[in-house]
């Protein structure tokens, strides 16, 4: 018997044991009031997806909503009415990656893309002592990395957008209030530390932090720790780190569905 069912606008039909995936035509419209997409959006759709006037699309505001919607042509602008709306709630799994950005551009535009394809919440690039601080602006574009998630968003099939910024003061961060699990990724060469996986408690969110090449310094692990951060390993292996903040945001994720 063939089954179809829905999850966050994606289809799936089952056909006995072969699984075929349809993905949907999602994009971003942060105003749900506005009913038009931007001219970027309304190129693709006119160019590369070659819809016509009364095609189906859906549109999420990055916060949870998904609209169905019709769409019409206004010049080279693409208008949509929209048919049908929800508000999904947010996955269980709430992660927030406190990261050292490196000194290349390119390693943090990665990061933040495969760390939205996970669904992280929040990524904020922190500055700590071992940051190189005279091209922060350059390496942390804000502008672009908005992009990049917003990209990622889409392409991974998910309604929420994470929010992106630069703190630039430690101390600040570490000491933000809540109830969350606290882990810094840190392990001293004569200790034995258990893996970040082993930490996750799925009743409350996660707090990451990753540090810079070079690492943390003693003072800030120590100030990290009377905050409540628990030191964690990350495997046996020394880490980039664009690729321990990704391994890192993988392993909370996956810990959050499995335990």
């Amino acid at each position: 018997m063939n089954k179809r069912f829905t999850y966050f606008g994606v289809f799936f039909y089952t056909f006995g044991v072969n699984t075929h995936l349809y993905m949907m035509h999602l994009f971003y419209q942060p105003d749900l009031a506005l009913h038009e997409l931007d001219d970027e959006e309304s190129r693709h759709i006119f160019k590369v997806l070659r819809l016509r006037a009364q095609d189906i699309i859906y549109v999420t505001d990055g916060n949870g909503t998904l609209q169905k919607c019709s769409i019409s042509y206004h010049g080279k602008k693409v208008l949509y009415k929209v048919l049908e709306a929800n508000v999904l709630p947010r996955p269980e799994a709430s992660i927030t990656m406190g990261i050292a950005p490196t000194r290349k551009a390119e390693r943090n535009e990665w990061m933040v893309e495969k760390m939205t394809e996970m669904g992280v919440d929040e990524i904020i690039f922190i500055v700590t002592s071992h940051t190189h601080t005279e091209g922060i602006n350059r390496s942390v574009n804000l502008a672009r990395l908005q992009r990049i998630a917003i990209a990622a968003m889409k392409q991974s099939q998910q309604v929420f957008l994470p929010n992106i910024r630069l703190e630039k003061s430690f101390e600040d961060f570490v000491g933000l209030p809540g109830t969350v699990t606290r882990l810094i990724a840190y392990v001293p060469v004569q200790h034995h530390t258990k893996h970040a996986f082993s930490f996750v408690d799925k009743q409350r969110p996660s707090v990451m932090l990753i540090g810079p090449e070079g690492d943390f310094t003693e003072e800030e692990v120590e100030l990290a720790v009377r905050h409540g951060y628990t030191p964690v390993s990350l495997g046996p292996t020394r880490l980039r780190t664009e690729t321990a903040a990704v391994l890192a945001c993988h392993a909370i994720n996956l810990a959050y569905q499995i335990i």
